[in-house]
């Protein structure tokens, strides 16, 4: 079979021999000259007045910095107790500053924070030479002391001493180890068993009908409640996660042994009650104090061990 080429009316375009259709034109330029490239010239005047005007807002930005239009002359303290103004000024690095838009507020709010009795902050400078700074205070929730000694510290929620105390304020009255007396920002107990003590001296008038005088936290970790009627509860160790929730338990059973012909909290013959094992909690009388054990003859005397 043969193949035919198929015919058309048009004459066929005359493309000239030998010619490479990916070459440029002849007399066509494909770049920009140099010329269009180059920056213009800009006249020394042009170039004089721009650096002048940097030098006037150089001199002018110092000027605001350190001269008196916008320097500080007014602090404006809220929330504070403890601090006074000037105190407040100080710890801040607020005095001396020489203009308001040289006032860090997030170092300075660092450094107010940074003080036992305040519980945060803000500092605010504001134009034209104002600075506000608000505090919050801690507020104590207990007094401590340690051991036998009469000298009383604030506690605040967070079981830190914040400062010595004249009197208890009615506030949750917390006897530690004995030791030497502590130091503003010491942590002296845990903060989730002082909140446990301060809700149990709220609790108490409800459940048993009795205020508490306050409690007793011994080296060995034992815990020990101190009724207003002279009574003890003791409540045993509470050192680990574990002896700390079984708390809860502890007071069920306080309550549930409470009238009914088992413990008159009232009565003024009710020395303790032990519920260190709720489920078998155990109760002493001034009036039937058992005899103390006779040592057998020519027994050796054991060391006293106070945590056993």
């Amino acid at each position: 079979m043969r193949f035919r080429r198929r015919g058309s009316t048009l004459p066929r375009a005359p493309w000239p021999e030998g010619l490479d259709r990916t070459e440029p034109l002849r007399g066509q330029v494909w770049t920009r000259p140099e010329a269009s490239t180059r920056l213009p010239d800009v006249h020394w005047a042009w170039r004089g007045l721009a650096a002048a005007g940097a030098a006037a807002e150089i001199a002018l930005l110092a000027w605001l910095w350190l001269g008196p239009a916008l320097a500080v002359h007014s602090i404006q303290v809220t929330g504070s107790r403890h601090l006074t103004a000037s105190q407040v000024a100080r710890v801040a690095g607020l005095q001396g500053n020489g203009s308001v838009l040289s006032v860090d507020d997030t170092a300075a709010r660092q450094k107010l924070e940074g003080q036992v009795w305040v519980r945060s902050a803000t500092v605010q400078a504001q134009l034209p030479g104002t600075v506000i700074v608000q505090l919050s205070e801690w507020q104590p929730v207990a007094v401590y002391h340690a051991g036998p000694s009469k000298k009383l510290f604030w506690l605040s929620s967070q079981a830190v001493i914040l400062g010595a105390a004249s009197n208890g304020g009615g506030l949750v009255d917390v006897q530690g180890p004995a030791a030497a007396d502590p130091h503003p920002g010491d942590r002296v107990l845990d903060s989730q068993l002082l909140t446990a003590m301060v809700n149990m001296q709220k609790a108490m008038p409800t459940l048993v009908g009795q205020d508490v005088a306050g409690f007793v936290f011994d080296s060995c970790g034992d815990l020990t409640m101190i009724a207003k009627r002279g009574w003890k509860v003791y409540f045993g160790r509470v050192n680990t996660p574990e002896e700390f929730a079984s708390l809860r338990d502890k007071l069920t059973a306080l309550k549930a042994i409470a009238g009914n012909g088992n413990v008159d909290y009232s009565s003024i013959d009710l020395e303790y009650v032990n519920v260190m094992n709720p489920a078998e909690p155990a109760v002493g009388y001034k009036s039937r104090e058992p005899a103390p054990a006779s040592p057998s003859p020519g027994a050796p005397t054991p060391p006293p061990n106070p945590c056993k």
